[in-house]
């Protein structure tokens, strides 16, 4: 086949979704020589499509100015995949494909704006349906799409993520890298999202110091976003200044470094699709401690003690619990190395390839008709009465 790939969304901030399409199509254009793959790509993330580390993804690529150009480009692929959580255009006359990592919305309305709400009400639930095939991260993620969208779950595909394979290796020596890092501490890579909850961390690391006592340093990496959690203002507000350092942004050597000197990833955060960090962690050899919700124990399994994350008191005992005891860090460390080879690139694109044979078997021209002529314009009515 002749496989459409939508990049518009790709680019440096989004996180473990760029990780993932990154090593995906490394994966898929190293090892798949039956397929080709068409990129419909544009300038704003020219840079990032180098980063895939093969050349192939420019034999057939598009280099477009809007994601509708695609309709003029159709006789050039044989099926359409959109990996950034919504299909667009949609529906269109080909088999096609949508990557939905979560749907955290039903969840956590509040951490997101009422205009945010619309976008993922229109986006999301229509592409899902509109689509031949779904992938998404974890069963969880199934599970909730399938309730929340009433679709049904054989139509949706667990494509479990995979770290990259320098995370089972050494790190590279610290003198080749710019960090200044504490002699101990917890380590937490997450961008300022409410939902990843660096709040009751903080509090937690108040906790330890005011009630036991114990000064506990943290690391924290990732991107800060306008609207989101105020990290340094809550650094401050809680008196933490000399014990929490903001690294931002590091460089993937670096992250492995990290993991491979900290005494633990203390993981807080609320929701996750996938956790991407929870899987580094575990390659690199870095003890776990993590939340007990959403998909976190479906992914660590018991490679990782977990704790209550909207309780900073159950967090800081959890934190205590592995910061004094070698033997405990050594066991998680050898539960967590053992899982995390679960998680495999070659898993991840066969995951991918087995959902994109079933969406061309299955693909109907009538089905394609009633939602182009039907479902679609109704509900794009309906959305857009409701518009913030």
């Amino acid at each position: 086949m002749r496989i459409g790939v939508n990049c518009f969304l790709l680019q440096k901030d989004m996180g473990g979704l760029r990780q993932q399409f990154h090593r995906l199509f490394r994966e898929l254009l190293d090892t798949d020589l039956k397929n080709s793959y068409v990129f419909f790509y544009f300038e704003q993330n020219i840079e990032e499509m180098e980063k895939i580390g093969n050349e192939r993804w420019k034999e057939g690529a598009v280099l477009i100015q809007d994601q509708k150009e695609v309709l003029n480009h159709l006789d050039k692929i044989d099926l359409y995949f959109c990996p950034f959580n919504a299909l667009w255009p949609r529906p269109v006359p080909l088999p096609s494909v949508v990557m939905l990592n979560d749907i955290q919305e039903k969840y956590y309305p509040e951490f997101f704006t009422e205009q945010d709400l619309w976008n993922r009400k229109y986006h999301y639930d229509s592409s899902t349906k509109a689509a031949d095939q779904v992938i998404t991260v974890s069963e969880f993620s199934r599970d909730s799409i399938a309730h929340h969208h009433h679709i049904s779950k054989k139509k949706i595909h667990v494509a479990y993520l995979a770290p990259d394979k320098d995370f089972f290796q050494p790190p590279i020596s610290e003198d080749n890298l710019k960090l200044n890092l504490p002699d101990r501490f917890i380590f937490y890579p997450a961008n300022r999202w409410f939902h990843k909850n660096h709040e009751n961390l903080l509090k937690a690391l108040l906790t330890l110091k005011k009630n036991y006592d114990l000064i506990v340093d943290c690391v924290l990496t990732g991107f800060d976003y306008e609207g989101n959690f105020p990290l340094a203002e809550k650094i401050k507000e809680y008196g933490l200044e000399d014990q929490v350092t903001v690294a931002g942004y590091v460089k993937k050597e670096e992250l492995i470094y990290i993991y491979n000197r900290a005494e633990m990833l203390c993981f807080p955060s609320l929701f996750e699709g996938f956790g991407m960090p929870l899987v580094e962690a575990m390659a690199a050899g870095c003890p776990v401690i993590c939340s007990n919700t959403a998909c976190i124990p479906e992914i660590t399994g018991d490679a990782a003690l977990h704790f209550n994350p909207e309780d900073p008191e159950d967090i800081a005992n959890t934190i205590q619990k592995v910061w004094f005891n070698k033997e405990l860090q050594k066991t998680l460390i050898d539960k967590g190395r053992e899982r995390a080879k679960r998680f495999s690139v070659k898993n991840l694109a066969k995951d991918h390839l087995e959902a994109f044979n079933l969406a061309a078997k299955s693909y109907n021209k009538n089905r394609y008709l009633f939602y182009k002529y039907i479902y679609e314009p109704l509900y794009t009515l309906k959305m857009f009465s409701k518009k913030p």
